[in-house]
């Protein structure tokens, strides 16, 4: 094949669009992508002037506009509503005359697409580039676009650099493990260990042993010696949860490996240097705990050296829609579903107090998961002390008395597990037995 020939195939095939034209503006020659971009036959193309295809409706007299008249630059709009971009420039024979036009003719509806294609990609790379860089500092898992919250982020970024003993405060629920998570994730001991105690869940006959470890026959059965949480964390941090819950006997000597940095295994003589960050966590109020004499006043306030207290939900509303969009798609991921959610839904959620707080939510959301079968949640789907709506109103059929009891023990037990740290106390909080409690949770696919 001839030089010739390749470039009339080349042509012929461009993805752009080739006009020529005479110099009385007719067009002789247009490619196969004229007809593609404009839908036009290239009979009703070639062989016809402008004038012939404003005639004749192929182009939109109103829309052109010459943009630029070196080389000749004319947008226009044609009968198919596409934009068009013509190029028009003159080609020049060996005696240096003009011997026809030659325009590229272009879809400015795909380049625009294109270009917006292109923005959205550079935004896209540019908010990832400030996502990692932010991310050598940010807090992670902190989902909010509150103020109060804004300066719970604030603050941890300030503590986080320092190796100052921190005290946790909030009620039950609203992510004081997250936040001291985070210190730990965003401070110079990231890469050693992190253990979180919860004072409140072991034992008092055995809190003193796993904090502090024990030397082989400490007591009976400790036939080996074993290293406690505490010396476990050395170089790390250690988050003592539910401090509040700390036997009084044992706060003293807490309080003396916070102050010297040292622990004495149970049975032991001698000490153990360490070098162990301490943040503590409570829900409860441990100045009135120290007035009661359930607390020692002197652990108090070496452990609130600087305080973080963490805002309820119900203070903090503009959160919701955020928390409860990041736990929908996790538990999408989980239960495989497409769930969304209405904006009638997502209004009972913001009205509603949410005494278990970011806990509860997180309950409510992987029950909505679970139970909802259509893809959208709706404000029927929601549990009962959220939509306050008696069951029989949000349905076109009435429901069964065992349907509508069902339903509302179902929600009570949500609630209930949102607002108690474990299904334990879960179930004491409704005056159930564990085993009721987990057979109920299993019935219902809590």
């Amino acid at each position: 094949m001839g030089v010739n020939e390749i470039l009339i195939q080349a042509i012929e095939q461009s993805y752009e669009g080739i006009l020529l034209t005479d110099l009385d503006g007719r067009i002789f020659y247009a490619n196969a992508a004229v007809e593609k971009i404009s839908g036009e036959p290239l009979s009703s193309i070639v062989n016809h002037t402008i004038k012939n295809m404003l005639d004749g409706g192929l182009l939109k007299e109103s829309t052109s506009h010459v943009l630029k008249k070196n080389p000749l630059t004319i947008y226009q709009k044609i009968s198919n509503e596409k934009d068009v971009f013509i190029t028009s420039s003159p080609v020049y024979g060996d005696d240096g005359e003009i011997i026809c036009y030659i325009a590229n003719y272009r879809n400015l509806t795909s380049l625009n697409n294109m270009f917006e294609e292109h923005l959205a990609y550079i935004s896209l790379n540019y908010l990832e580039l400030e996502r990692l860089r932010k991310n050598l500092t940010q807090t992670e898992g902190l989902i909010s676009s509150s103020p109060n919250m804004e300066s719970v982020k604030q603050m941890i970024e300030k503590i986080a650099k320092t190796d100052a003993t921190v005290l946790i405060q909030g009620e039950s629920g609203t992510g004081k493990e997250v936040v001291a998570k985070n210190i730990h994730t965003i401070s110079e001991r990231k890469s050693s260990a992190y253990i979180q105690i919860n004072c409140g869940a072991i034992p008092e006959n055995l809190i003193e042993s796993e904090l502090f470890g024990y030397e082989k026959g400490a007591f009976t059965g400790a036939s080996t010696s074993k290293a406690g949480l505490l010396e476990v964390a050395n170089n790390g941090t250690v988050l003592l949860d539910e401090i509040g819950e700390m036997p009084l006997h044992l706060q003293v000597k807490l309080l003396r490996s916070i102050q010297t940095n040292e622990i004495t295994r149970v049975g032991g003589t001698s000490t153990k240097q360490l070098n162990v960050r301490y943040i503590a966590a409570t829900n409860k109020d441990l100045k009135q705990l120290v007035k009661e004499g359930k607390f020692r006043e002197d652990l108090y306030y070496r452990l609130n050296v600087v305080q973080i207290i963490v805002p309820p939900l119900r203070e903090r509303k503009e959160d919701i829609p955020l928390l409860f969009q990041h736990f929908l798609e996790k538990f999408n991921r989980k239960y495989n579903k497409n769930l969304q959610v209405s904006s009638g839904a997502l209004k009972l959620l913001k009205e509603y107090t949410w005494p278990g707080n970011v806990r509860q939510l997180e309950n409510v959301v992987e029950q909505l998961a679970i139970l909802v079968e259509n893809t959208l949640i709706c404000e029927k789907n929601l549990p009962l002390e959220i939509n306050k709506q008696p069951a029989y109103q949000n349905n076109k059929e009435a429901k069964t008395l065992i349907e509508v009891v069902e339903e509302a023990e179902r929600a009570v037990i949500g609630k209930a597990l949102g607002e108690n740290s474990s299904i334990r106390k879960a179930a004491k909080a409704l005056g159930i037995s564990h085993a009721t409690l987990l057979r109920k949770i299993n019935r219902y696919k809590i």
